[in-house]
């Protein structure tokens, strides 16, 4: 841990004293996608953020819902009652049931991967778990993973089995970044286990008695994407940035992607910057390349859920280098959370507005969807042709200064502002690192690594720095009249 602190310290320093180098940024413009010729078929309404949707070998549909369920749509409907219900599941803001997949020899074994959250105590805590799909159930629970810290945001947690045919599974930082950094902890990691939960003997770090050898990468904030490119094998993941600085990267063993002491374009000796990097956000959930056969011009193409950026982000890759980027869907659908290739090569995705604090529900939503080519064979429910005219049923507020304090400082400080086991309290009468108005702009730009918090200069204005720490003064000062 020592050594640890020293390097964030040494870090610390390089940022402050270093101008920011640009890496290798994606200079190529989002477009938007021409979306004439598609037409989208809604095949359910009124679900609870459907976060992953997986298809069986004879074409039945499953998805996650967050609040806990498990759904199966066969034969064009909704079964009625969920295959399986976790009980008490927490629900706190991006809390739940969350990714699921399928093992490689499902056909024989059965077997099903989840990952969800749960109480341990007053504590919330993530774990994969292995079951068996019998009888349109779930049975014979047996634990991949668990005691993984979560919070209400930044859990992950995308499950993917490789062409390697082990199991890969991203985790999110859990609103303590440093955790990020720390090779002792599973958060902030790209992990890769065999299908027993087992370790293989080629991990990195699988001879390191310093680490956890579950780790495939680390330095990640928040991984919701993971696909392998057909043909080279490639891993890709997309990741949530903190106020922009979403992320794009090509993922490989024991390396470090930074978080949170590099972010946004920021580079740093030994640590990786991003492939592409998106400000201002677009809110990226999960991945996939396009293999199927009845989009031809998506072929090969990395498709990127947008949840904040409400759309389907389509990249065109040329071996390392992104060399055109278009937005499909655009304000269309709102929040798109998930997305995969039907068997029948069409590609379908849900939409997750239920999202405190960013979603705005409304009449209908979540949905699952199917896009498909117009005039191909529609065997679903209701349909709609997409124009270049459609518009977006709603608008993201404008973000006010209580809100950019709510994003920026309230998962480690709390809503009010008076602490958490992970942030100082802000009303106190003397803060660590000086109380007026300067010295809280110096913290905000420059970061405190060592405990975690990321230097904010470069991810957002210097101007709204100022009106952090202007609220957080006048904050103070009401607290202290209060007394």
């Amino acid at each position: 841990m020592k050594t640890l602190k020293w390097l964030l310290a040494v870090c610390l320093v390089a940022i402050i004293f270093s101008a920011f180098v640009t890496g290798k940024k994606s200079k190529v413009a989002i477009k938007l996608a021409d979306s004439s010729g598609y037409q989208v078929d809604t095949l359910v309404k009124n679900m609870k953020v459907p976060w992953q949707i997986v298809f069986l070998p004879d074409n039945t549909m499953l998805f996650t819902e967050r609040t806990g369920k498990l759904r199966v749509y066969r034969n064009g409907k909704l079964v009625d009652k969920p295959a399986f219900i976790i009980p008490n599941i927490p629900q706190r803001n991006k809390t739940g049931m969350l990714g699921m997949v399928l093992h490689p020899d499902f056909i024989h074994n059965r077997f099903i991967y989840i990952a969800n959250d749960y109480w341990l105590g007053d504590k919330i805590r993530l774990q994969i778990v292995r079951y068996e799909f019998r009888n349109d159930t779930l049975v014979k629970p047996f634990i991949i993973r668990n005691d993984i810290h979560a919070n209400q945001n930044h859990t992950g947690c995308r499950l993917v089995f490789g062409p390697d045919k082990k199991l890969y599974i991203t985790t999110g930082d859990a609103d303590e970044a440093i955790l990020a950094q720390d090779l002792k902890a599973l958060n902030g990691k790209i992990l890769r286990v065999n299908d027993d939960g087992t370790i293989p003997a080629d991990n990195p770090f699988f001879k390191n008695d310093t680490a956890k050898k579950e780790i495939w990468s680390y330095g990640h904030r928040n991984p919701q994407g993971l696909a392998f490119e057909p043909g080279t094998n490639t891993l890709f993941d997309s990741e949530h940035g903190p106020t922009g600085g979403d992320e794009v990267n090509i993922i490989k063993p024991g390396l470090n992607y930074g978080w949170p002491i590099i972010h946004h374009q920021m580079t740093h000796e030994g640590m990786v910057s991003p492939l592409a990097e998106f400000t201002p956000s677009i809110g990226p959930s999960e991945a996939m390349f396009y293999n199927g056969d009845k989009f031809p011009q998506l072929k090969g193409k990395l498709l990127v859920t947008c949840l904040r950026g409400e759309g389907l982000l389509k990249i065109t890759l040329n071996n390392d280098k992104v060399v055109d980027q278009e937005i499909m869907l655009k304000k269309q659908y709102g929040r798109i959370r998930s997305v995969v290739t039907g068997p029948d090569g069409y590609i379908y995705f849900s939409t997750s507005q239920e999202d405190p604090v960013e979603g705005q529900p409304r009449p209908g939503y979540d949905m699952v969807c199917r896009l498909r080519p117009s005039g191909s064979k529609n065997t679903m429910l209701s349909s709609q042709k997409i124009t270049a005219n459609t518009v977006a049923q709603t608008s993201p507020a404008k973000m006010t200064t209580s809100m950019l304090v709510q994003q920026m400082c309230a998962s480690c400080h709390g809503d009010n502002l008076k602490g958490t086991d992970k942030g100082a309290n802000l009303m106190a009468a003397q803060l660590k690192h000086g109380s007026t108005k300067q010295a809280l702009i110096n913290t905000i730009t420059n970061g405190v690594l060592d405990k975690g918090m990321p230097a904010w200069n470069g991810a957002i204005s210097t101007a709204d720095i100022d009106k952090i720490a202007g609220y957080i003064i006048a904050k103070r000062k009401a607290s202290t009249l209060k007394k």
